[in-house]
């Protein structure tokens, strides 16, 4: 399959011109950087639907479960503050580094069935995330130019969370049906691969611009970048998909668990969820046709509304699981767009600082997600996840009124 997938990214060749006019183009000349994200990514994809139904089975109930991901994310959020002054120190190729021997680490240790070791593997997972998030958007903004970004961001989407499609579902397979820690054994593997790759690209040559500010205080960052609206807002409304994502990918296998149909059910519900990716080209192409706003806007309301029905549905388990897969489609309208709204806001010259501080919106929704969810469901049954979701998505839909019309 994924030989399949080098040979049509290899042949795909379409004008600038084509790549307006039909959705689904690849530029060639970048096709390479995007199967990139693909293998970068598959580590962490193998362990999607695993990781949680492991802390589930170590802590034995979700409002355990919630507030062990709830005190990892903190972590996570400190790790990726502390990325420019380690960039400052090593470089981001050193960085770059650092994560995949984080990520590797993280794998072996998770593999325990120890609740200290998977808290310790599981910290070194975050951090291997959020490092690799902050070094790899660093790449992206010195390899692709910026009048490409619009066209660059859903292939580099579609190319990450593929990996996240084929490896939810396959990860707990073979955990379950071969052997326990085989997920874990190809996840390290894997990371080894798309380390071979990325020096195969000579990504490490890349001279990649950070800033000259020589101050490495995380505060004075935060403080930067949430005095500029247009990063406030980018950051907001990436969280709220990013919120999203890590209630489906934490709470639909435990939901499916619990309701009978099954840990395997569960993580089909998510690979067949995350499968929607592969129409991000053509919200790629709406976005740039119609506008940024106008899908951002549709996108957040489509998927409020079938979270809604989850929860009012709840009790029928098959058909609630079905609108959970559709549910993950008006969210895949969302990564059509993708950081777009922070590449076209971030200043050149504090492109290391402003990403640290960007990259943390997915630990922050580690934080915010299983943090609220510990509290709710000391009160509340599970279906509450889904209604609050629906809530924060209605939410960044009035939001999205303050992104700018003209954007492309």
């Amino acid at each position: 399959m994924i030989s399949n997938l080098i040979i049509v990214n290899e042949i795909t060749h379409l004008a600038s011109v084509s790549a307006i006019s039909n959705p689904f183009s690849i530029r060639t000349r970048h096709s390479g950087f995007a199967f990139f994200f693909l293998l970068q990514n598959l580590p962490r994809g193998m362990l999607l639907s695993v990781v949680p139904l492991q802390a589930l089975h170590l802590m034995d109930n979700t409002k355990d479960t919630s507030t062990l991901l709830f005190m990892v994310a903190i972590g996570g959020i400190i790790a990726a503050l502390g990325q420019p002054l380690i960039i400052k120190r090593i470089g981001v190729y050193r960085a770059f580094l650092v994560s995949c021997a984080a990520m590797i680490l993280s794998a072996v240790l998770m593999s325990f069935d120890q609740v200290y070791l998977f808290s310790i593997g599981l910290f070194s997972h975050t951090f291997a995330i959020a490092a690799a998030e902050v070094t790899l958007t660093l790449l992206v903004l010195a390899r692709i130019p910026r009048s490409e970004l619009t066209s660059f961001e859903p292939v580099r989407i579609l190319a990450t969370v593929l990996a996240l499609t084929i490896g939810p579902f396959l990860g707990v397979y073979l955990g379950q049906v071969i052997l326990h820690e085989l997920p874990f054994i190809i996840s390290a593997v894997s990371m080894l691969i798309s380390l071979i790759y990325f020096h195969r690209l000579g990504l490490q040559r890349l001279e990649i611009r950070t800033s000259t500010n020589t101050s490495v205080n995380p505060v004075k960052h935060l403080l930067r970048y949430f005095k500029q609206s247009r990063l406030r807002l980018a950051y907001g409304l990436v969280m709220a998909r990013s919120c999203w994502w890590t209630m489906f990918i934490i709470y639909t296998p435990i939901y499916a668990s619990q309701t009978g149909l099954g840990e395997l059910f569960g993580a089909a519900i998510v690979s067949f969820g995350t499968a929607w990716t592969l129409s991000v080209p053509l919200w790629g192409w709406v976005a740039r046709q119609y506008g940024v706003r106008r899908l951002l806007t549709v996108a957040f309301i489509v998927t409020g509304s079938l979270c809604f029905s989850v929860f009012f549905l709840a009790e029928m388990p098959v058909v609630a699981s079905v609108l959970l897969v559709f549910t993950a489609l008006g969210t895949t309208m969302l990564d059509g767009v993708g950081n777009v709204l922070f590449f076209r806001a971030v200043r050149p010259f504090e492109l290391s600082e402003m990403s640290a501080v960007f990259v943390t919106y997915r630990d922050t929704g580690q934080i915010l997600t299983p943090g609220l969810f510990a509290i709710l469901l000391s009160y509340f049954a599970l279906p509450v996840v889904f209604l609050t979701a629906g809530v924060w998505m209605f939410s960044a839909a009035w939001f999205c009124r303050f992104v700018p019309k003209r954007l492309r």
